[in-house]
This record gives C-alpha cells, structure tokens and sequence, in this order.
C-alpha cells in the first residue's frame, strides 16, 4: 500500500470552479455544473478533510475573477489544496494542449486555435505548483481533459502534485440532462460519499482514480464514440492523498484542532474565502467584522524560465507583505507570473506585438505562445531589452522604468571528484576551462542547456564561440544524445537520474542553482564546485514596465500597482528573496542597502570570484543565437507518412499522423531542405511524393499536406520505404555534414513486413552503417517497447522511437526535428 498523506489539522483550501452558461462558446447551457459545484461542495464540507470555510465556490465571468480566486487558494493552502475545474475545455487546432474557457471566452476571428477569456492549464498549473501546499491533487471535468496531461508530465514539480482527467487527450463529452451533475462528476460524488468497496471508509486519490476509470469506460461513451476512459496521474512520489473520510483522525500525535487555531496560514485560508458577488469579491480580511474589498488589480508578470521560481517566489511574497495592503488590510494588487522561451520572448517585443495585442489566423500568436500581454517584464539579461527595442517595424508596446534586480555568474560546475581541475577556478577563458578539464580527465562530459529558452544557456554558448574555429567545432564540446534540457535545472535533474553520467558531467549553468537546483525526483545529485570563466557574462535580472497602446483602461491604477512592486523589489525584502535564492547584488549594489547583500557562498561557489566579463550586449545574444542556429548549417528531414488503409482512424484532427507531422515542422527554416513520402504500395513503387524535397516556407508545405494527404484502400511495405529512404538520403550528401534525419509515422499495422524472411536483420545492418537517424513515431501503444522492431531500428540508427504511450509524443518529436533543422524565421 502507498503511504497516505492524512491533511485533516491543516490548513487545507479547495477551490472549485464553474462554468454552468457561457455568453458565446456552444453549447452556452451547461446547467448540470451548477448541480457539480452545489454537490461537490457539500460532500467535501462532510468528508472531514475540509472545512466549510476553506472551500471555495467560484463562477468565473473571465480569466481576472479566476486568477484571483485562483491566487487566494494557491497562497494560502498549507496541508492540501484541491483545484477542481467543470465546463468547456479547448485545445487549439495547432496543438495539444488544454485550454479552460471562462464564462466570457470567444473564438478570435473564427481560429480554433486563438482563444480569449481562457487560460493555458500550463499557466494554470504553474501556479498550483508554486503554493507552500504540501499535497496538490487536480480534478477536471470537461472536454479534451486528458490533454492536460502533457503539461503534468513536462513539469518538475510532480511529486507532491496528483491529477484526474476526465476523459482521454482529444476526446469530447457530453454534460447530461442538466437534471443532476455531469456524468464523471456524478461518480465522482458517488465514490467520495460512499467509499470504494472493501476499502473503508476513507477515500483516497489511488482509488478513486480507479474506481472512476474501471466505472466509466465500462458504461459510458465518449462523442466519437469510444469508451470513455478518465486519466489519472499520481504524484511522482507514490504518496497516496486523502480526500474523504467517516473515520476519525488517525495520527495521535497530531491532534485534530478547530481551523481558527490552525496557525496563521490557516487563519488566511478562513479570512480569503472568496465569493463572487454581483459587485465583485468579497474578502473577510481578518476575525472581526467584514471589510468589503474591491477586486485587486491584476498585474501580469513574464520572466525567464531559469529564473521562475525565484521571480515568482519574490512576487508572492509581495503579495502577502504589508506594502500590498491598504489601511484595511485589503490586497492592492495580484501577480500571475509566467515564463517562456527567451528567445519566442525576444522575437514577440521586436517584431509581433501587434499579433500580441490583437491576434490573428495564422501560426503568429505570442497569446498563445508565451501568454497574455504583460504589464511587467523581468529578463534574465538586460540585453534581452535592447533586443526586444530593435524592431523596423510598428511597436504596439513601449518600455521603461528599467531597474536592476540581481546577477548571478555564469559558471562551470565540475563535478567533486575530478580535484585536480580545481585549484585554478578563475581567471580563465571558458574555452582554457574546458580543455583542461578534458585533458586530466578524458571521460569528462560537458553539457548545457537549450540556448533557445534560457538566456543563461546562451551566455554560456557566446563564450563558447568566443574562440572556436566554427559554430560547429564549438557544439561539439557539449554534444549529447536527445533534445537539450530547456532549463539549467531541468539539465541537473536529468543528471540526476544515472549516477555515473551525473559523476563524471561539468554543466554550465548559473551560479544561483547552487542554491536553489532543488526538486528533482532522482534524489541526490553529484557534488559540484564552480569554476569562474572571465570571459563570458552572467545574468543581470532586470525590472521592466511595459505598457500597450489602447490600453487606458485602468492606466493610473496599474501604474501604481506596478511601481508599488518595483519599489518592494529593490528595497531589502526583494533583495531578501534573490539573496536567498543564491543571487548576488547588481552591478553598482542595486538600490537596496549593502547589508541586504550579505550573504554567506553557498557550498562549492566562492565569495570572491575574480575578474568576471560585464553585462552583455544586444549584439552578443543575437551574434550566439545565430552561430548556434546556424552551428550544423541547414538540416534535411524526410518523412515518411504511412497512407496506407489501416490508417484511417488515425488521420484527422492534431493527433492524426498528418497533424502530427505538420506541427514538427515548427523547428525547420527557409534553409532547411525536406520534403514527404505518402508509403503505400501503389504501381510496384513502395511511395509516392507528397511533398517535393527541397526549401519550403511552412505555410506553403501544411497547405500542400492538407490538399494531398489522404489514405487510400492498399498496403504499405515499411522494410521497402525505410530501404529507399536510406539511399534517398546518401544522394543528398554533398560532403558538408550538415545533419540529416527520417521520420517515419506509422500505425504499425504492416510490422510484419519488416521481420519478414530476415529483412529485420538486414535492415539493422543498413540502419548502422548508413548513419543516417531515424525517428519512428508510432500512433498505436506499445510498439516502442524494448525489443519491438520499432526500437531497434531507431537505436541502431541513432535514433528514437516515439510511440502514443507518450502524453509528450508531438513535443517529442518537434525536438528531434528542430535538432536537425536551422529554425530560420519564416
């Protein structure tokens, strides 16, 4: 049995949002959430876990109502928090993931895959995750619910964090009569009332999932149909969570306490109730009588992904200071925070804010991509601002009240064990550090991040160049197998998993994960200590306000709000949360007072660094950005789409085979030479072209696939396609070794014919020497496991296997194509 986590006599929040009408999205009427909320909450309020006062109802109008209610739960949650979500779920043409429409959401200019008055369930999910909460458990009941998956499975943070998902990924259902709640939600009921049977009286999260999934998918269809089948993923670290019990507390030594003495955390979690009103939010603010509070104003907060944690930690708590609240106690403002890729990030402010503030049809789409416009910017490097300015045409955004924050270097961390490489730990060009490592120890790795998405991975690459003879010659020092880890932390965790990578791997990264490099699953990590090129710069966070024209609504208000924030955050308390997180002082100190700096080197960094490089420039980031796109020259991909008949059930929508290789062309550019095969034996030929191989712009190539991909009535012969392919491919060398790669997208169906009268063996035998990659993506389960002959024709190429096991197969694949493509703006 799994250990069960028991919250009762801690402060526990349960935030339940519904949607029961919607002013545009169809259908409008979902009478039967109304019944879910009313249900739900009372049986949650009797299954001894919660009290009355720490659940929430919430009947969002649009996303700021939900974000508020959502940030109140989130805040003050410290034993359990329970999210739970009823009402329409979305996900965009272009892609997989979940989207949950509040009561105002519309479609922008009829695009399925532009939504306004929804939310991302990664942002949503970014959020839960950053509360003190020591168990988070998720239930959704809506359309395409499965799709959250995807970003559970991408986070870190997943092992005190358990999900249900109502159906599977792509999957519409119905919400009933509108008589009583929602069919899932109606089990849900059922189980959490009643118990499981021969489990007692108690309900935990294990078995309800199961209960839940062995009852639906034996008595209920989905919209296509098929059997209805509820997602579960349980937290990482195998805790089990109560949700519901008839039974007593069982721990003796923690003894059940009435919540208004349950600390001051508990007493925030009763005095935060949140009821939506007519006139707006309603906050008890203390014990005594009732303030009314206006709704607090919003503030969007967009940073870097290698900086997250610590920006949202800093913003949190600003919120809960005394300088967010007024002589009333009420709350000024709120903070989402939210991160993405730093180089999206950059190309947004420079060349798309139009499309940031208005979206259109088409693939350009920062809401979508990054997330909503925001009011505050935090870079990890001030370059990323002079990027960001430097656009020719029409800018929609402008920004000012530029104010360092904090820095931290950029640093070879070198394992313990390899002592002889670290007395000298200074003074050194990146280039001398690493060859020196190398020569005393041959066995030594060097990796980093993905300079695409964190701008310390892109620092760390531009002293790489720095005296390389190419591009190329330089990525060659940090080469490894699969896509590049998207953070430095996500870089240490993956580490983490295999001891004897771990123990002999150098990683450039900022020298603050010293200090917060925390969570991983895997456990411990190898000791490091950090080496201090001089010849790289590191990061220097920097505070930026941005404001967009037409945007007066609120204008004074919001600046305030925002200047309010940037004063905490360079006075000693937000000096506090960096220097706690393991970050120095900005150049010149900063406005905070020098005691608020003082702070003792965490182990394995020193307080002295020696002579470090300065801050970089706007011509350094783009000039790195550009060797490393360009590092292996333009690539070459050749797909290979099986069209024959068995896939017929696997073609249409984002998780047909067509839709599947249309969204990995996102990481090729107008340099890269590629083009698609539809394998199907039709005139003795084992294909046909589908798309010409050569330069394309992608919108040009999806418009080719939507018209001429179609599956037709005959067999396809895999064995004949991957042979041809093979030979295709060693026509295109020219000698140059610019990277080449197969992906072949398959049901699987004709894999006989690849173990046929030994052709496995042969076509092994062709796969390794060859040399060429390829990447089977599978759309049925199973077919990647070890031994099929899937797998082992991607590991003797060099390549992978994805099959539909994987909640991150596009993802997957978008990273082995972007890996072998330029990426040139299109």
């Amino acid at each position: 049995m799994p250990q069960r986590f028991d919250p009762r006599g801690r402060a526990n929040r349960a935030l339940l949002v519904g949607v029961p009408e919607y002013q545009e999205i169809q259908p409008r009427d979902l009478r039967a959430v109304s019944h879910n909320l009313a249900q739900l909450s009372e049986v949650l309020r009797t299954g001894k876990v919660f009290e009355p006062a720490e659940i929430t109802v919430c009947r969002p109008e649009g996303v700021d109502d939900f974000t508020r209610a959502l940030n109140d739960a989130v805040q003050s949650a410290e034993g359990l928090l329970l999210f739970y979500f009823a009402g329409h779920g979305a996900v965009p043409a272009a892609a997989d993931e979940l989207w949950l429409q509040m009561r105002n959401a519309r479609v922008v200019a009829g695009s399925a895959a532009v939504f306004q008055g929804s939310q991302s369930w990664s942002q949503i999910l970014g959020t839960l995750v950053s509360s003190p909460a020591e168990q988070i458990v998720v239930i959704l009941d809506c359309c395409h619910a499965g799709n959250a998956a995807l970003v559970w499975e991408a986070r870190r943070e997943k092992q005190r964090v358990s999900q249900l998902m109502s159906v599977q990924a792509n999957n519409l259902i119905n919400s009933g009569p509108g008589t009583r709640p929602t069919p899932f939600t109606e089990q849900l009921l059922r189980i959490l009332k009643g118990g499981v049977a021969g489990q007692g009286g108690d309900v935990g999260f294990h078995a309800l999932s199961e209960e839940l999934r062995a009852y639906m998918t034996k008595h209920f269809k989905t919209e296509r149909p098929e059997p209805w089948e509820p997602q579960s993923r349980p937290a990482t670290s195998g805790v089990d969570v109560l949700l519901a019990t008839d039974l007593p507390p069982v721990d003796e030594d923690r003894p059940q306490q009435p919540w208004w003495r349950r600390g001051r955390a508990a007493a925030v979690a009763a005095a935060a109730v949140v009821v939506l009103l007519a006139g707006g939010i309603c906050v008890l603010p203390g014990l005594g009588s009732p303030v009314r509070c206006a709704p607090p104003l919003e503030l969007r907060l967009l940073t870097d992904p290698d900086i997250e944690t610590t920006v949202r930690k800093a913003a949190t708590a600003y919120m809960a200071s005394d300088a967010n609240r007024t002589g009333d106690g009420c709350r000024r403002s709120g903070i989402t925070t939210y991160s993405a890729g730093a180089a999206d990030v950059v190309a947004a402010f420079r060349d798309d804010t139009g499309a940031w503030q208005q979206p259109a049809t088409g693939d350009i789409n920062p809401q979508r991509d990054i997330g909503a416009q925001p009011d505050i910017w935090i870079p990890a490097v001030s370059a990323d601002v002079e990027r960001a300015s430097s656009g020719a045409g029409p800018a929609y955004a402008s920004m000012s009240d530029l104010q360092p924050l904090a820095s931290s270097p950029i640093v070879l961390a070198v394992p313990k064990g390899f002592t002889q490489v670290l007395s000298q730990r200074d003074g050194q060009k990146l280039a001398d550090l690493v060859k020196g490592l190398r020569s005393k120890y041959p066995q030594a790795q060097v990796r980093r991040a993905d300079p695409e998405f964190a701008e310390a991975a892109l620092l760390a690459s531009s002293g790489l160049y720095a005296t390389a003879a190419s591009g190329r010659d330089a990525e060659k020092a940090v080469a490894y197998p699969g896509p590049p880890a998207p953070t430095a932390n996500d870089l240490l965790c993956d580490l983490a998993e295999v001891d004897e990578v771990d123990d002999r791997t150098a990683v450039l990264v900022p020298e603050h994960l010293f200090t917060t490099g925390g969570g991983c699953e895997s456990g411990s990590r190898a000791e490091r200590v950090a080496q201090y090129p001089d010849d790289v710069p590191g990061l220097d966070l920097t505070y930026v306000r941005v404001t967009w024209q037409n945007a007066q609504r609120d204008r004074d208000a919001r600046n305030g709000a925002a200047e309010g924030f940037r004063k905490w955050l360079v006075g000693k308390d937000g000096a506090g949360v960096f220097r706690g997180d393991g970050f120095r002082a900005p150049a010149g100190g900063g406005g905070a007072d020098a005691t608020a700096w003082a702070v003792k080197p965490a182990a394995g960094t020193r307080a002295d660094t020696g002579p470090l490089a300065g801050a970089a420039s706007g011509d350094t980031m783009d000039s790195a950005l550009r060797t490393y796109r360009g590092a292996n020259g333009p690539g070459s991909v050749l797909f290979l789409l099986d069209s024959s008949g068995s896939m017929g059930d696997k073609w249409h929508g984002p998780s047909g085979a067509p839709g599947i290789l249309k969204q990995s062309l996102r990481g090729l550019g107008i340099n890269d030479r590629y083009g698609v095969w539809a394998v199907r034996e039709k005139g003795g030929a084992s294909h046909t072209d589908l798309l010409g191989f050569g330069q394309h712009r992608n919108a040009d190539a999806e418009s080719t696939i939507d018209k001429r991909a179609r599956v037709e009535d005959v067999e396809a012969d895999p064995y004949k396609a991957l042979k041809a392919a093979w030979t295709f491919m060693a026509d295109q060398d020219t000698g140059d070794q610019h990277p080449r790669l197969i992906v072949y997208l398959t049901d699987d169906e004709e894999k006989d014919k690849l173990t046929a009268g030994g052709r496995l063996a042969g076509l092994l035998k062709s796969a390794r020497e060859r040399k060429v990659p390829v990447v089977v993506v599978s759309v049925q389960q199973g077919t990647c496991d070890p031994g099929k002959p899937n797998e082992l024709i991607a590991v003797a190429s060099g390549g992978r296997c994805l099959d539909a096991n994987r909640s991150d197969l596009v993802p997957a694949l978008q990273d082995e194509v972007a890996r072998t493509g330029s990426g040139d703006q299109q």
